[in-house]
């Protein structure tokens, strides 16, 4: 049984795997996306509106968002989502629902009690390494759900995702979490590619989401992540365009049976901080004493919550170059920090900075991230609820969690064995993002507009200054520019199939496309009649894509590859053109 389970061919080639389609049966599965093995377990109990209540799922494993909001609990995230999103608009009288009346384009609320809109589970996890942070249970489990629909002329995922934090079983005698880890294993009898068995025995009473594991009273939290806003490469050219997401938690109440509006795990309320001297320089000092230094260092770091925000945004593109996706660094300078030698990532005082960041909400997710997601499931024609040609990723999560699947595989192997593994996590974006490259040519797929962000903790006076552009290499290739929507350029040409790190791929006429979508079109016929083929960067698990572009599929390629373009070319990544 393979250690992970998304079904994707050769897609993690880590040290430890055995060169054998199956590996040991000591391997304790790691992530499941198989959309066969989801679909299986959501009909055995795992499907969403188990944790929110009020209504039945389908004989596919689904409930409307219409039939969750009978449910109070659905409602007690529903209205805090709503009210932020409708200050957003009160806020910014440019931003609204539609492609043709606001250059903001702004998420539809509605779609969180429509009759056509769903949540479906596209990704189960083993997150044993988080131990540190639950006292008392060998980690946790989490269920990622994301958004989509399904009309009689469209269907898609939408850029939302709902992530369920489970607090797992309790350590064993000796205080190991050696049970645990075995939990995660699979019959030896199971076939290794019999996915609608593995979701079968993911919620049957021996398996890791058992009835007993999925019951309320083990939620930790449950946080949300949806792109709030998107504004188009037309209204910011010097970024190739502007995209905002909102990060919420919410705790379950037993009391009341609904959620309560909850902390975000060590990201600090900036403006709250901000304006009151004393609590900023009390926050200074905790995180100065020596424990939680290297607690820090470890990433196993907890900020008390009277430190901490209640709702966070950050934002794309661009990563930790943007100011506002660096909360301590908003609050803090790297003068009043002090490095610490014998550390692991705190050898200055900008790491310092750089590792507070490097654990927010906001520094997290667009830190190597898809478009600011780490998880967004499977697309497979044939399996997956909502697969349209041309609106399909190739890869289910981001590059950074394909390099954290290693780790955590590390943590649980160790745990089988070791009563407390250590749980160290090195930096989500190790390399310096400022670093510009000095090459005189680029291949294809690699940057040939370089900029320089002037930034802002508003994201919105952030400022692309150019620097001198890079030539593309071959005679025939063409630099697409950040202005129409590729993020510091993209060098590409004509399709050739003697390129060994080119793929034949579709690039949307910007243009034409969105005035297309604008007169609500279908997707479908609009990237029919709107793209012409270019060469475009071959991607894979092993081969990421450069930061700001995403794997999509391509045609002719097997699964598991694809090819590099913006994430905002995918109809499913951004909130625009749905209705």
């Amino acid at each position: 049984m393979s250690l992970f389970k998304h079904s994707l061919p050769a897609i993690l080639a880590l040290a430890f795997a055995l060169a054998a389609p199956v590996a040991h049966a000591a391997d304790p599965i790691l992530l499941v996306t198989s959309p066969v093995a989801l679909q299986a377990a959501e009909k055995s109990g795992a499907d969403f509106a188990h944790w929110v209540g009020g209504a039945t799922a389908s004989k596919d494993g689904i409930a409307t968002n219409q039939a969750l909001m009978g449910s109070p609990s659905w409602s007690s995230i529903v209205d805090p989502l709503r009210e932020s999103i409708a200050g957003i608009q009160r806020r910014d009288k440019q931003a609204g629902v539609g492609v043709s009346r606001y250059p903001h384009r702004l998420f539809d609320a509605r779609w969180l009690t429509s009759p056509d809109v769903f949540f479906e589970l596209v990704g189960v996890a083993n997150r044993m390494d988080r131990r540190p942070f639950q006292s008392g249970a060998c980690g946790e489990t989490r269920l990622v759900y994301r958004l989509a629909y399904r009309t009689a002329a469209m269907q898609s995922r939408l850029p939302m995702t709902v992530n369920v934090e489970l607090r797992g079983d309790a350590p064993d005698a000796d205080g190991s979490c050696a049970s645990s880890a075995r939990r995660w294993q699979p019959p030896q009898a199971m076939a290794a590619n019999d996915d609608e068995a593995l979701g079968r025995w993911l919620v049957s009473a021996d398996g890791p989401l058992a009835p007993q594991r999925l019951a309320h009273a083990r939620i930790a939290q449950i946080t949300t992540n949806l792109q709030s806003v998107r504004w188009p490469s037309a209204v910011r050219p010097d970024l190739g365009g502007h995209a905002e997401y909102m990060l919420r938690a919410f705790r379950w109440n037993a009391g009341t049976r609904r959620f309560d509006v909850g902390p975000l795990e060590n990201t600090p309320d900036v403006a709250r901080l901000k304006a009151n001297a004393p609590l900023r320089k009390e926050l200074q000092q905790w995180l100065q004493q020596p424990a939680n230094l290297r607690a820090l260092d470890e990433a196993t770091l907890q900020i008390p919550e009277k430190f901490l925000a209640t709702e966070a945004v950050s934002v794309a593109p661009r990563g930790q170059e943007r100011l506002a996706n660096r909360p301590f660094a908003q609050l803090f300078a790297a003068s009043e920090w002090q490095a610490m030698p014998d550390s692991r990532t705190l050898q200055s005082p900008q790491a310092v900075l750089r590792r507070l960041d490097d654990l927010s909400c906001a520094g997290c997710h667009q830190s190597r991230a898809v478009a600011g997601f780490h998880l967004l499931g499977v697309d497979r024609r044939g399996a997956s609820r909502t697969f349209t040609v041309g609106n399909a990723l190739a890869l289910p999560h981001s590059p950074h969690m394909q390099d954290e699947l290693a780790r955590r595989a590390t943590y649980v192997r160790a745990a089988l064995t070791t009563p407390r593994p250590d749980p160290f996590r090195p930096l989500a974006e190790p390399d310096d993002v400022t670093a510009m490259t000095s090459s005189a040519t680029a291949t294809v797929g690699a940057s040939c507009e370089p900029s320089r962000i002037t930034r802002s903790a508003n994201p919105w006076l952030d400022r692309a200054e150019k620097l001198p552009r890079i030539a593309c290499e071959g005679t025939a290739s063409v630099c697409e520019t950040t202005s129409v929507g590729f993020p510091g350029g993209m060098c590409s040409g004509p399709c050739n199939p003697l390129d060994k790190n080119g793929t034949c791929g579709g690039i949307a006429i910007l243009s034409d496309f969105n005035q297309c979508l604008a007169a609500n079109k279908p997707f479908g016929e609009c990237l029919a009649r709107h793209t012409r083929p270019g060469n475009l960067r071959s991607c894979s698990a092993q081969q990421p894509c450069r930061d700001d572009y995403i794997c999509a599929q391509a045609e002719g390629q097997p699964e598991g590859r694809g090819a590099c373009i913006p994430p905002y070319f995918l109809f499913q990544m951004r909130v625009d053109g749905h209705s």
